[in-house]
């Protein structure tokens, strides 16, 4: 495990060395845990701080309408970010720069992105982004290309329902 203290969201002044983090750290977790004794009359022992890995940011895996998955169209800073492909819902909160309202990729977010995908293709004009009825062999390995692509980098959050 490497924890690199020198790049820390806040870049603004010079960074703490490891021992002040780890410091830090422990204070504001010990300030919130409850102090004295436990259930079993022993001294209670403060939890570790919990770390999320990945693009994981405590969504809940569940059934999203599609109305539902417009709210994560990565208009709002700070927010949680979804895409799906063949719909699965992926989180992709880890890359804003991509996947935000001005983000290279902007126009995934909020959808089943399914057809966008298969045909590579940024818009469809009077087209349903997650119809996948009438793309050819390639479109649909280009689509399961991108599904794998998204299951092996992103967390999975849940399913499309219509």
């Amino acid at each position: 495990f490497h924890l690199n203290t020198r790049r820390m969201v806040d870049r603004s002044g010079p960074a703490p060395d490891g021992k002040d983090l780890i410091s830090s750290l422990l204070k504001a977790q010990s300030e919130s845990a409850p102090s004295g004794a436990g259930e079993d009359g022993q001294e209670s022992v403060p939890k570790a701080p919990t770390f999320y890995a990945g693009a994981f940011r405590g969504a809940e895996i569940r059934d999203y309408s599609v109305e539902e998955l417009q709210q994560y169209d990565g208009s709002t800073p700070g927010a949680s970010i979804f895409v799906a492909v063949k719909g699965n819902i992926y989180d992709v909160s880890a890359r804003p720069e991509m996947y935000s309202f001005d983000g290279a990729y902007s126009y995934l977010p909020g959808k089943d992105a399914s057809r966008l995908l298969a045909k590579m293709v940024p818009k469809l004009e009077g087209e349903d982004p997650s119809d996948i009825s009438g793309l050819t062999e390639k479109e649909m390995q280009t689509l399961d290309q991108w599904d794998a692509f998204f299951a092996k980098k992103y967390t999975f959050v849940g399913k499309v329902i219509k």
